[in-house]
């Protein structure tokens, strides 16, 4: 799988100077249990010497009140846009946090309302990191939906970073975030989509698309393989093998009867749940959720820190993707993947498109089926295979190279 394929009318050179600020508009929210690809690319990219502003994502849909997890981000929100810029990690002071208040979901005359606030919020902030200089910063959008507030931002160049189908999540407004798109794409100056099935996507309206694989922290997750870790607390006297899902537990993409079935089929195996339950859900954690965690070879130990995770997979013997097969998960080649490589972890998934060819066998298995998942996680369970040989098959997929080639097509991207 070629990951850096590209138009041929640009000819990559040097990386973007570090002296080149840099607007993060993202997908996600900065305090989150599980972080994602903006969060990794915000920290390199600060630490390669750019200023960042990092600006929370304004939403897809309008908040529901049958959603706790919703309520409380909404009083969040309101409680860290008070705050104004923010800057969260002492070793990175040149990485900032912005929270606007945003009216997500919206109809279009109070939406473009709410797109010029958040963009005025923005410029802002901007003068507050000294990014308002003659060129400016390089807008770096992960929501199609940003493309009304990336307009009106002071920028050298838009890049659009499309991470997911985000019209194929649930109670969105698919029409509007598809003419957001179409937007963006028809405007931006760069194109990066995290998947194949996402490029090849895109490529229907715009044929410069550029395929960026995600990467993950290998060196976060490399002390499972390379250092003895303590066994976690929560792990101690559980049986092996075990089996470990890190993780959103949300019912829009995570296929509970994959789960349900693994711990009915496999009584003598421990499943091991990291991560909040629900985030997404539109409703709430569903029943069938419930009944998983009842389950008395089912362990849900809640989110953890990433740094963390390390210590999990080193006791631990597959990891487990249990993706449904949906219109929304089928363009995904989720991070976790080079994370449990990277742990030293065998690997069963969905049988997806991204996935399918993704390594070799005794590093990723597929599975179609409950019973074919059965046989997956039986077969990576007997796996031989040297832990250290994941662990080095998963730093092909690190960020420092990764990170390289982002600032050249960036750098590109700005010279025109």
């Amino acid at each position: 799988m070629n990951d850096s394929t590209r138009s041929s009318s640009r000819q990559e050179s040097g990386p973007l100077d570090p002296s080149v600020p840099i607007v993060l508009l993202a997908s996600a929210c900065w305090q989150t249990p599980t972080p994602v690809n903006v969060h990794h690319l915000a920290r390199h990219l600060a630490g390669a010497g750019h200023r960042v502003l990092f600006v929370e994502s304004t939403g897809l849909r309008p908040p529901s009140g049958r959603s706790a997890h919703d309520v409380r981000r909404v009083l969040s929100r309101v409680r860290d846009a008070g705050r104004g810029v923010q800057h969260p990690l002492a070793d990175l002071p040149n990485l900032a946090v912005l929270s606007p208040l945003a009216i997500p979901g919206a109809g279009p005359a109070l939406q473009r309302w709410s797109d010029r606030w958040v963009a005025a919020t923005i410029r802002r902030a901007m003068r507050q990191c000294g990014m308002a200089g003659s060129q400016g910063p390089v807008i770096w959008s992960f929501l199609p939906t940003h493309f009304g507030i990336a307009r009106q931002l002071p920028g050298r160049s838009l890049v659009y970073q499309c991470v997911d189908h985000y019209a194929a999540n649930p109670g969105v407004d698919r029409a509007r975030i598809d003419a957001a798109e179409t937007a963006m794409l028809a405007q931006a100056d760069l194109v990066l989509a995290t998947s194949a099935e996402l490029a090849e996507r895109l490529r229907a309206q715009r044929d410069d698309v550029a395929l960026s694989l995600n990467v993950a922290d290998v060196d976060l997750f490399a002390p499972a393989v390379d250092d003895p870790l303590a066994e976690p607390g929560e792990l101690a006297g559980l049986p092996r093998p075990r089996l470990i899902y890190a993780g959103n537990l949300a019912a829009y993409r995570l296929d509970v009867d994959v789960l349900a079935h693994l711990a009915d089929r496999l009584p003598n195996a421990q499943l091991v749940l990291i991560g909040p339950i629900g985030l997404g859900d539109i409703a709430g954690p569903a029943g069938a959720m419930r009944e998983l965690l009842d389950r008395p070879n089912v362990l849900h130990i809640g989110p953890r820190d990433q740094r963390d995770l390390a210590a999990y997979y080193r006791h631990s013997d597959v990891g487990l993707i249990p993706f449904l097969d949906n219109e929304h998960t089928r363009g995904s080649l989720p991070l976790k993947l080079w994370e449990y490589l990277a742990g030293g972890l065998a690997v069963v998934a969905t049988d997806l498109p991204n996935l399918r060819d993704a390594g070799p066998q005794w590093a990723i298995r597929t599975a179609a089926d409950p019973d074919a998942w059965v046989d997956a996680v039986n077969a990576a369970v007997a796996d031989s295979t040297d832990r250290r040989q994941r662990l080095e098959l998963a730093r092909a997929h690190d960020w420092p190279a990764r990170l390289d080639h982002l600032r050249r097509m960036v750098a590109d991207a700005c010279r025109g």
